[in-house]
């Protein structure tokens, strides 16, 4: 197990990529700090985790035989980000890995949007990532070793209509990445992003279901930019590229982003 010992923080941890992303870093023997919002925002169209599922996945990944640790968390808060870090430093007395997984979306065009939905929408993914490394990255440096990894998006690459505020959120993270890998390579820190195509995850699940679709009419719809028609992306396909970036092979892999898209960037270029 390459990764046994190790400490991870994954936000966004109850369900889809984010669970996904903690199992797989389980299985090198990692143990595991889930945080998750485990509550609605009035700005997103569908349901957001709850405690039981939060619950729940602690429960499954303890069962991979590491060490769990669940807490309610609104990354767009920094006290809550910054209690999250403490509690892991208080746990296990240090972080080796900290991804930055939590987000939320919805499809509105600029000229009706509000500003608590650009706000909402900017502060989880971008935000998020600023106070979880923040906060996370300091005991990397202390340590003199840490990886860090924010969830980006194909929608970090290119526009979508009536996702201005998701793209900027993507695009975003992109440049905060490369930024700080930047300024911590000195301290033998790797910071990289992942750009996900689109997965069918509760919160896909959630938005085709505000706007009345079918679910496999909406997958289909949103997939379609997919070069392989026959490979659906999967949650564990992303973790999988995460838990790559967080192995001793990625070491000189910095200040990146590894897109897991069926080439639907190639076809955009």
């Amino acid at each position: 197990m390459k990764l046994k010992d190790q400490v991870a923080i994954v936000t966004g941890g109850a369900r889809g990529n984010g669970f996904a992303i903690a199992k797989a870093l389980a299985s090198e023997g990692c143990n595991v700090v889930l945080g998750d919002i485990c509550q609605d925002i009035a700005t997103v169209p569908y349901p957001m985790s709850t405690q039981a599922d939060l619950d729940a996945a602690a429960s499954a990944i303890g069962a991979l035989g590491v060490k769990t640790l669940a807490v309610r968390c609104d990354v767009r808060s920094d006290a809550e980000v910054k209690a999250l870090v403490a509690e892991t430093l208080k746990t296990f007395g240090k972080i080796d890995i900290a991804v930055a997984n939590a987000g939320v979306t919805s499809l509105i065009p600029v000229v009706d949007m509000d500003e608590a939905t650009w706000d909402d929408t900017l502060d989880t993914h971008l935000k998020g990532t600023f106070l979880l490394a923040r906060h996370a990255v300091r005991p990397m440096i202390d340590a003199h070793a840490g990886k860090f990894v924010a969830i980006s998006s194909v929608g970090g690459q290119r526009g979508f209509g009536m996702g201005s505020h998701y793209c900027a959120a993507k695009h975003g993270i992109l440049g905060f990445v490369k930024s700080l890998a930047m300024e911590v390579a000195d301290h033998n820190v790797n910071v990289n992003a992942v750009c996900p195509g689109t997965v069918w995850t509760p919160m896909m699940q959630g938005l085709a279901a505000h706007f009345g679709m079918e679910q496999e009419e909406a997958k289909e719809q949103f997939c379609e930019g997919h070069l392989f028609k026959d490979r659906e992306i999967t949650p564990e396909d992303v973790a999988q590229a995460v838990l790559w970036l967080c192995l001793p092979e990625s070491r000189c892999v910095t200040g990146n982003l590894i897109t897991v898209d069926s080439g639907w960037t190639a076809a955009a270029g």
